[in-house]
């Protein structure tokens, strides 16, 4: 934990604040009923960012063979750009480095028009691979289909490193120690 922000896996407790960030950051949210069946799956792994008891910010992704897909990544609006997607992130690709040894690729899509999210991927070795054309039902939007690849090789965790030791103090603080 640092400055009253700390990472951890949610749990169907957190369900009724999960629900409502998602609400609040997407068109097309997902259902009560959705988030409790993917809560409980298996190879699914959702990590939410608190400010003391506060859910400030939320990423989540499911394993399909060798590829982890981040399915969904949200952050309050008062608190984006202000690194908890970086710590989220980096929580995320340690927790899949550590769970799936077999990975070699993880995937996400991210809307075209939303450049911070775009540089934030980047900053962590995501590449643009593909175009989704009108996968953003609600407004017709397209997707970049971005990837972090070449996984199997167990470099993973010396880019989580360099990338830990970049973040800004003011999020993770002491904890970066």
């Amino acid at each position: 934990m640092s400055h009253g922000l700390e990472v951890r896996a949610l749990t169907l407790d957190d369900i009724k604040d999960l629900h409502a960030l998602d609400q609040d950051s997407f068109a097309e949210p997902w259902s009560r009923s959705l988030w409790k069946l993917e809560l409980s799956r298996l190879h699914r792994i959702y990590l939410g960012a608190f400010k003391g008891i506060q859910l400030v910010g939320f990423i989540g992704g499911l394993l399909a063979h060798t590829d982890f897909h981040i399915t969904t990544v949200a952050t309050k609006k008062p608190h984006r750009c202000s690194g908890v997607g970086s710590l989220l992130l980096l929580q995320m690709l340690k927790e899949v480095d550590d769970l799936f040894e077999d990975i070699e690729t993880i995937t996400l899509e991210v809307r075209a028009s939303n450049k911070p999210a775009q540089g934030l991927y980047r900053k962590f070795g995501f590449a643009p691979v593909g175009l989704r054309r009108g996968y953003y039902q609600a407004d017709n939007e397209d997707a970049i289909v971005m990837t972090l690849e070449n996984l199997q090789q167990g470099t993973l965790a010396d880019r989580l490193s360099e990338i830990e030791l970049k973040l800004p103090t003011a999020v993770y603080g002491d904890a970066k120690q």
